[in-house]
């Protein structure tokens, strides 16, 4: 059967004058409404018979066009998805950009804390920073940690394209978070396993 797009009935021009809302007119005998979410057709066929005429069809199609919209969180004229769907200010720290997690390393056998900083370079290339530590730990071990991750990000905000992330790497020995930057107490790691991929 060839399939043609037949031009929009005067019957509903006023419907879809300003939005198609994924509508077509594939045959005399119906509307065809798609909506694509991660690859899949939720749309469908609209038989102008099965809906008792033209009118009725396309009410049917928009109404369920706007349905799938507030179901999939789209937004807009065109119902396509947002740019950055789902990029709330998601953190579990409480600021942007910095998570908190624990983990476990089969291959080593050793649980872990670890900060996750989200960056990028002075080419927009998306980084990741992490700062591990291996349990067991003390909370001034893991505050420590996170004022550092925190800086870490705080740091790479002001600066940006001028951010240079390789003085961090003395954050083991120094409160980089702190002005003037001192050493840490003597004995601060004490008790706990260093670990050089952090």
């Amino acid at each position: 059967m060839e399939i043609r797009n037949v031009s929009v009935p005067k019957e509903v021009s006023d419907l879809l004058k300003d939005q198609k809302f994924g509508i077509s007119f594939p045959c005399s005998s119906g509307c065809q409404m798609r909506f694509v979410h991660r690859g899949e057709d939720k749309g469908g066929f609209y038989s102008y018979r099965q809906w008792g005429g033209i009118r009725n069809a396309v009410e049917a199609a928009i109404s369920r066009n706007l349905q799938l919209r507030g179901i999939y969180k789209r937004r807009g004229r065109t119902g396509k998805p947002a740019f950055r769907e789902g990029c709330e200010a998601c953190s579990n720290t409480g600021v942007i950009g910095v998570y908190g997690s624990r983990y476990y390393d089969q291959r080593r056998e050793k649980h872990y804390f670890r900060y996750m900083v989200r960056w990028a370079d002075p080419m927009g290339e998306s980084k990741m920073k992490t700062f591990n530590l291996t349990e067991p730990y003390t909370p001034d071990q893991q505050l420590h940690t996170l004022r550092t991750a925190t800086a870490f990000r705080k740091t790479w905000e002001m600066n940006l394209d001028q951010f240079q992330p390789d003085r961090f790497r003395l954050w083991r020995q120094k409160r980089l978070y702190v002005p003037g930057q001192p050493d840490l107490p003597h004995g601060f790691w004490n008790g706990a396993e260093m670990d050089k991929a952090c």
